[in-house]
């Protein structure tokens, strides 16, 4: 997970898509890291992306635990929003792809809301496995995208991606979960005091009880974290 802020995610995506260069974004949280563990898939895809960058208060504070350079938590909502005044800035043509069905094009009209100079973005909810490949692969040949928002969840989003993008040039294609819920007003953001102390997954449960069984592997992945310190403190003494 690279240690970066908000603005130079956004600076590296730029730079990336002015050269002419595609690259793959994955926003990690706990349960990425805890998913990786046991599917050796996720973890190989997850080491070879381009950048990845800590979705999750808990990839933060256990990079902090370990005296690792982590300056603040950069969410997949936050990102899409950021690379939107980007692309409305340089006339970069943006695309979402999958939410439930409508989520996408109010998110759509919420981001032109927003940035009245950004070009209409194209949506795709599509399907996540293979069997979507072939519609997908033609719309990115037809309208050519700088940035694609992929909202299937992980691991399917980080999968889609992989797959798709190998053929374009100067895309880069981000696996931003529920961020295009949260854009479209479909779910409500958890208030900012619960996102700057680390509880907005306190906030989510509440809003979604049945994400209970996904959030049963925090504690395990404090306690990683907790071990994975004391063993680096001990080795660097």
């Amino acid at each position: 997970v690279h240690g970066v802020t908000r603005a130079q995610a956004a600076a590296w995506i730029t730079a990336w898509i002015e050269a002419g260069i595609s690259a793959h974004v994955s926003t990690v949280n706990a349960e990425f890291v805890m998913r990786a563990q046991h599917d050796a898939t996720f973890r190989n895809l997850l080491e070879h992306t381009d950048l990845n960058v800590a979705d999750g208060m808990g990839v933060v504070l256990a990079a902090r635990l370990r005296r690792s350079v982590m300056p603040e938590r950069v969410t997949g909502v936050d990102l899409a929003h950021d690379l939107a005044a980007v692309a409305a800035k340089r006339g970069y043509t943006l695309m979402l792809v999958g939410g439930s069905q409508g989520v996408a094009e109010q998110a759509s009209i919420e981001l032109q809301r927003q940035h009245p100079s950004l070009k209409q973005p194209i949506t795709h909810v599509g399907r996540p496995d293979v069997s979507g490949d072939l519609e997908a692969r033609k719309i990115l040949r037809q309208f050519r995208p700088s940035i694609i928002l992929v909202a299937y969840g992980a691991p399917l989003q980080e999968m889609w991606i992989a797959r798709n993008i190998q053929e374009s040039k100067g895309v880069v294609a981000i696996g931003v979960g529920g961020a295009l819920d949260y854009i479209s007003g479909r779910t409500t953001r958890a208030p900012t005091v619960f996102r700057q102390t680390g509880l907005e997954w306190v906030y989510r449960l509440y809003q979604e009880p049945w994400r209970w069984r996904r959030m049963r592997v925090l504690p395990v992945f404090a306690w990683y974290a907790l071990l994975e310190a004391v063993l680096h403190r001990g080795k660097a003494r």
